[in-house]
């Protein structure tokens, strides 16, 4: 099974960084309330626990729940209006449809057990609330784990308020309460075990057990506060850890406060500002300018950002960016991600870092260098987009998304700034498309075109309106891309934006059924080398397809296939690739035409696309009834309807497909009897698009493999080049490991892509570590 088929399964939870301490009678009563609610707020102060206790709580009780349990970050959301799109992705639910986001969501759950953690919800509290009050009804076995600072007060709801962590006793001597602080107090286990990895060898003895004690009452018990506090470890000894603070507490006038019942969000604050004044000026600067990025931050980007002019006398040279960062990561403000090359900082820091931004007046001057570097980011992948390394562009925009919504919500709500909110919702297009985003990225276009005023001299807004009808198509909403098309012909300045233009009125054609009108408008000049217009040649097979001229569908794709290669392109030649199989199949070939759906299958996996994938399903659906393969069939065809049904859209290619489609499947229904097919075709209904992808792949959960060479059909040779290739070894690289010639390499390359039915190294190179995986048995 894949890691993906795995994580539809189990759900997808963050892996604990640091280990779990403490909480056992939280814990207790967290499964209490689950177990008697199915919608469970735990409620807090900023810096208490709440996403860790949550995140324990969903990794005991997911095996539980026949989905799994999945998580919602949601600190780094700002617009509500996005809310249901966020909580769709991280569920993997397409963004294809016109229709309401929530209704399309609480359609996905209808007849899924899963439990769903919403994790900081407290600023999107009104909107968290509706959201699931609509799910909960809607799903009778979905069961909500929410974190925030106040309760949603929705009915039925559940509410666990989290203490700080439980402290040493007070009473009597000072030495007694150390003493029953080591068995009894988790805020002191917290402190130890943190301590502990900051300080190699540190061990708690006896004669810090009071200074300990003394700390984590002053300290509340706050988790984040006692971490941030053992920090300071490397260059403080407990004693001095504790006499600063105390220090700290007198200077900031909170120690009688703390006698008079002093706020625990005081504590906490002491707590971040004394660690911002151990800060050096440049580490200080340097975490206020981070707190602009929402969803975390690579290197490049802090550099870009936050760095001032080379010429600066002072500030924030870009060469010390680096180094100031790294030490904020051993300070624990800011985090490293996995891998180490992502970074980000926990809710309360950012806040307090924002606080010291806008103080600095350095708020939008930030903002607006935000913006333009994820500007740059989207209009570079744009640039690169008809070439190769698209999946892995593809994938670097997904893992940005929150720091894309940031910038795009500052273009459309800054004045002056339409032109360049419309250029980078334009510049996303091929990431709205890829990713399922549809409904989003008309989301965004619309907020640019309207920011825009409908200004006719504006750059680009041609093009904006081409896209926006693009994506209405595909969500099937004809009527609205034929306004969009209407408008943008008038605008439209040069030869590339009068292409989109035709291009729409052509697609609009195609999926009205209306092939006549729609081929000499797909198949006007345009100019080559841009994405949009090189999906003419799919579209244009598969009409050819539909109107019986086969041979003439084979040209195009072929010549489809031609340009993708010569530029390492893959998702147009995906498309080509399925239709290339549609031909074949309405040929009478479906042997070839099942060659052809596996490639497809693993195209559009590879490229994260779901509407591509539920394409390749339907395809994968008509070889296998064409072959008398009728429960396999029936399988594949009950997936592919679950997935047209969550994409929302109408079947691809319009009403011309659904017919050809009809056909099959009416064939193998008849085959099969009512019975059979509908056991079969529930049995599909119930597989998610990965699963469905692997039994369509032969790779299906329970397939008895053993006995069987994993690595056939490969010669031993081929076995070490694949195996190389794995490695990022280009074939000069490989020619000189084996110590045979380059050309050698070549055609054994092009037999391994052959024989696995593939189209690229990367696919290569997934399938030799699947294989190089340790068996999960």
């Amino acid at each position: 099974m894949t890691s993906v088929a795995l994580e539809r399964r189990a759900g997808r939870l963050p892996a604990d960084v640091t280990r779990f301490v403490g909480r056992k009678r939280e814990l207790a009563e967290g499964r209490r309330l689950m177990e008697a609610s199915r919608l469970v707020t735990l409620t807090g102060v900023s810096g208490v626990g709440k996403t860790r206790l949550g995140l324990r709580l969903a990794a005991e009780a997911r095996s539980g729940y026949a989905d799994g349990a999945w998580f919602v970050d949601l600190s780094a959301l700002r617009d509500a209006e996005l809310l249901a799109h966020t909580v769709a992705e991280a569920l993997h639910v397409p963004d294809q449809s016109a229709r309401d986001r929530l209704d399309i969501l609480a359609d996905y759950l209808a007849d899924r057990e899963l439990l769903l953690v919403l994790d900081t919800c407290e600023h999107l509290v009104d909107a968290c609330a509706m959201l699931a009050e609509v799910l909960l009804r809607a799903a009778p076995r979905l069961h909500l784990l929410a974190t925030s600072r106040e309760a949603l007060d929705v009915m039925g709801e559940h509410t666990m308020v989290l203490p700080p962590l439980s402290l040493p006793d007070a009473e009597g001597s000072e030495a007694e309460a150390a003493a029953k602080a080591v068995a009894t107090s988790d805020a002191v286990a917290l402190f130890a075990d943190r301590a502990a990895a900051v300080v190699p060898g540190f061990t708690l003895g006896e004669a810090e057990l009071p200074a300990v004690a003394r700390l984590c009452r002053r300290l509340d018990g706050i988790p984040l506060a006692i971490e941030l506090a053992a920090v300071r470890l490397r260059a403080l000894s407990i004693e001095q850890l504790v006499d600063r603070l105390d220090d700290r507490f007198r200077l900031l006038g909170t120690h009688r406060a703390q006698r008079a019942g002093r706020s625990r969000h005081q504590t906490l604050r002491a707590a971040v500002q004394w660690s911002h004044e151990l800060c050096t000026p440049q580490e200080a600067l340097l975490w206020a300018r981070l707190t602009v990025f929402p969803g975390g931050f690579d290197l490049a980007a802090a550099e870009c950002v936050c760095a001032d002019a080379e010429n600066a006398d002072t500030g924030l040279p870009a060469d010390s960016v680096y180094e100031t960062l790294a030490r904020l990561v051993e300070k624990s403000i800011v985090l490293r991600g996995e891998g180490g090359r992502h970074y980000r900082m926990l809710d309360t820091l950012r806040e307090y870092g924002a606080d010291l931004l806008a103080e600095l007046n350095e708020t939008e001057r930030l903002r607006r260098r935000h913006r333009d570097w994820f500007l740059g980011l989207a209009t570079g992948a744009e640039a690169e987009a008809f070439g190769a390394d698209q999946a892995e562009r593809l994938d670097r925009l997904m893992r940005e998304h929150a720091n894309l919504r940031t910038a795009l919500d500052y273009s459309v709500t800054t004045p002056g700034e339409a032109a360049q909110a419309m250029r980078m919702a334009t510049a996303l297009g091929q990431f709205w498309f890829s990713a399922g985003l549809l409904g989003e990225g008309r989301l965004w276009l619309g907020k640019a075109l309207d920011a825009d005023g409908g200004d006719e001299a504006t750059p680009g807004r041609a093009k904006a309106l081409c896209l926006a009808g693009l994506l209405a198509v595909l969500q099937g909403d004809l009527e609205a891309a034929e306004r969009f098309q209407a408008e943008a012909v008038p605008l439209a300045t040069d030869t590339l934006e009068r292409a989109y233009t035709v291009e729409l009125a052509g697609l609009v054609a195609f999926f009205r059924g209306d092939l006549e009108t729609a081929r000499p408008l797909l198949a006007a000049p345009a100019p080559g080398g841009d994405i949009w217009t090189m999906l003419r040649l799919p579209l244009l097979a598969a009409l050819h397809c539909l109107t019986g001229e086969i041979d003439r569908a084979l040209e195009y794709c072929e010549e489809c296939r031609v340009i993708s290669a010569a530029c390492g392109e893959q998702w147009c030649l995906a498309y080509s690739t399925w239709v290339r199989g549609l031909a074949h199949c309405l040929r009478g070939d479906p042997q070839a035409a099942s060659v052809e759906a596996r490639r497809t299958l693993r195209l559009m996996r590879e490229l994260n696309d779901r509407l591509g994938g539920a394409m390749a399903l339907d395809l994968a659906a008509g070889c296998a009834g064409f072959t008398g393969a009728y429960e396999r069939s029936a399988r594949l065809f009950g997936a592919a309807d679950r997935m047209w049904r969550i994409v929302g859209a109408p079947m691809f290619f319009g009403p011309g497909y659904l017919s050809l489609r009809d056909v099959v499947l009416g064939e193998v229904r008849v085959s099969l009897g009512e019975g059979g097919w509908r056991v079969c075709y529930e049995e599909g209904l119930r597989l998610s698009l990965d699963e469905a992808i692997d039994h369509a792949l032969d790779d299906r959960p329970g397939v008895d493999t053993r006995g069987v060479d994993p690595w056939e059909p490969l010669t031993r040779r081929e076995r070490e080049i694949a195996a190389l290739v794995a490695q990022g070894l280009s074939n000069r690289e490989i020619s000189q490991r084996l110590v045979i010639a380059k050309r050698t390499v070549d055609s054994h390359l092009e037999h391994i892509l052959a024989k696995l039915e593939m189209a690229s190294r990367t696919q290569i190179a997934a399938w030799v570590t699947e294989r190089l995986r340790p068996s999960r048995e």
